[in-house]
């Protein structure tokens, strides 16, 4: 696995200063004809790439997720995930395995209904280093449109045996596609309720949607909304399209930071980034 593609954003004071002041590109997208006029193969992402060295890796059979292989965006850490699945062929747990120095590993339980939409969940999240592991548990919120809004996780962390630690993470849409993600960490209160007071906040925004298939689009949404609740610079993972800009306003006093992605597609799915010189690559199915 490779450097972190998307911590890059916060480095380099002469790439921020080009970044920080547009919001969008005036050429974000190239597409490369179909060369057979056919209907599009369904596809299933197989890897992501950088210069050719392979930062994530999707093993799947007959398009089933099986394992993935990637360095989590936040940490560094290398990871290797396995899925399990019930009769209903729903995801029921998610280990992400890690043997980085100093990282986490986490597995995470899920109760699916039976058209694979989770409720609630719990993790337990196993450091290598004293007072860093917890153990997490989820309820997550739908509008009537059955779309994700809320997902409320209450931990016990440092050893502590009661909850006293909060992450709330709220959705914002803009169509299908998550345009905004406000996460907020704080202080559970003595009745187990988020005090917002002692909340700190990262906003993610991801902007200017295309109308092209994301390469995520393939994989199961389960899998990137637990990858969100490690990191979530992934939630966007879970719309149905590719932003072209993302927006991540850090906790003041630290400055907000732009990027920009433009891609190269071919039949309806990204082929290239070309700003982080990123690689799709696919299986047909």
């Amino acid at each position: 696995m490779v450097k972190n593609y998307f911590l890059k954003i916060f480095t380099g004071v002469a790439l921020l200063g080009v970044l920080a002041s547009c919001n969008t590109t005036s050429d974000p997208t190239e597409s490369i004809p179909n060369p057979d006029e056919g209907a599009v193969p369904k596809k299933v992402l197989e890897k992501i790439s950088m210069d050719n060295v392979s930062q994530e890796e999707y093993i799947t059979t007959a398009g089933v997720l099986n394992q993935a292989v990637f360095k989590d965006d936040n940490s560094n850490a290398n990871y290797t995930s396995t899925l399990t699945y019930n009769t209903n062929k729903k995801i029921t747990k998610i280990n992400f395995a890690s043997q980085t120095p100093g990282s986490l590993s986490y597995e995470f339980n899920v109760t699916p209904d039976i058209n694979g939409q989770i409720y609630n969940a719990s993790c337990v999240a196993t450091g290598s280093l004293a007072g860093t592991s917890y153990i997490s548990d989820y309820a997550f919120t739908y509008d009537v449109a059955g779309k994700l809004t809320k997902i409320l996780e209450k931990r016990k962390a440092g050893g502590i045996s009661a909850y006293n630690v909060f992450v709330e993470n709220v959705f914002v849409y803009a169509g299908d596609n998550i345009f905004k993600v406000t996460s907020s960490k704080g202080i559970l209160n003595i009745n187990g309720v988020p005090d917002m007071t002692t909340a700190v906040q990262t906003v993610y925004s991801f902007q200017n949607y295309d109308s092209q298939k994301s390469p995520f689009s393939t994989l199961p949404k389960v899998f990137f909304i637990m990858r969100g609740l490690m990191n979530p610079i992934n939630f966007y993972r879970m719309s149905p399209n590719n932003p072209t800009s993302t927006y991540i306003q850090m906790p003041a006093p630290a400055p907000g930071v732009n990027t920009i992605q433009s891609y190269t597609y071919d039949q309806e799915y990204p082929v290239i980034e070309k700003n982080q010189k990123l690689t799709y690559s696919y299986k047909n199915l």
